[in-house]
């Protein structure tokens, strides 16, 4: 295993780690004083969200082959995003606590609940996918500007699995979030890196960054399309 498919496979442990966190005792400890928040937000956020952007910063290094031909433009796009990402993440998770517990999440109605609903479901997750979407078109056109060398049978087997596992982050939002937010970036995302991909189709193998983003992201479209019209 190559050291950028080592990165998709911490990736897919993140993946894996924040799935079972959601669903853990974390999400039951208030913390005090006035139960100001739950356990859990400080899990998602300053940890495990934390730690994906270190992968991140590393997969960057890699594609940039050890920052060499890193471009002002890339890096400003890949530092914009990432602020962003964490911005949006952590509107979304204070908003999202404060809402679920003290409003009536079926009822919502008045300008403290009401401005709560807006700011968890629009705003904190318009901001992290404007992020997000800025970080990995930032990587994608990297890669398609300084291609690496072909990857063998291996690591595409390996490259393949890590991406089916990353796809299930966008899936969770795009097939079953209240708002249409998460479906729309991650069809962004799919066109995108689809395009990126089409121009350098015959030798993908070169550019695993952009396989491994058109993999995840088609899939996850495709498959949270199924579930919204099936719904």
């Amino acid at each position: 295993m190559n050291r950028l498919n080592g990165a998709f496979t911490v990736t897919s442990v993140l993946v894996l780690l924040v799935t079972i966190e959601r669903f853990s005792f974390t999400t039951t400890i208030l913390l005090q004083p006035y139960s100001f928040i739950r356990l859990h937000e400080l899990v998602q956020g300053p940890i495990l969200l934390a730690l994906f952007l270190v992968v991140s910063t590393y997969v960057l290094k890699e594609i940039s082959h050890e920052f060499k031909t890193l471009r002002y433009p890339l890096l400003a796009l890949f530092v914009v995003g990432a602020y962003l990402y964490g911005l949006g993440e952590g509107w979304h998770e204070v908003t999202s606590f404060t809402l679920n517990q003290h409003c009536d999440v079926q009822n919502i109605s008045g300008d403290l609940c009401g401005g709560l609903f807006i700011n968890d479901y629009y705003t904190g997750n318009v901001l992290f996918f404007i992020g997000g979407i800025g970080m990995a078109t930032a990587l994608m056109i990297m890669e398609r500007m300084n291609p690496g060398l072909a990857w063998d049978d291996r690591n595409v087997a390996i490259g393949a699995v890590n991406s089916f596992v990353y796809s299930f982050t966008f899936f969770a939002y795009a097939a079953f979030d209240l708002v249409l937010v998460g479906l729309y970036s991650t069809i962004a995302l799919m066109l995108i890196s689809l395009v990126l991909l089409a121009g350098v189709i015959k030798q993908w193998r070169q550019h695993p960054y952009i396989s491994y983003s058109a993999f995840a992201y088609t899939l996850a479209t495709v498959a949270s399309l199924i579930v919204r019209l099936r719904a």
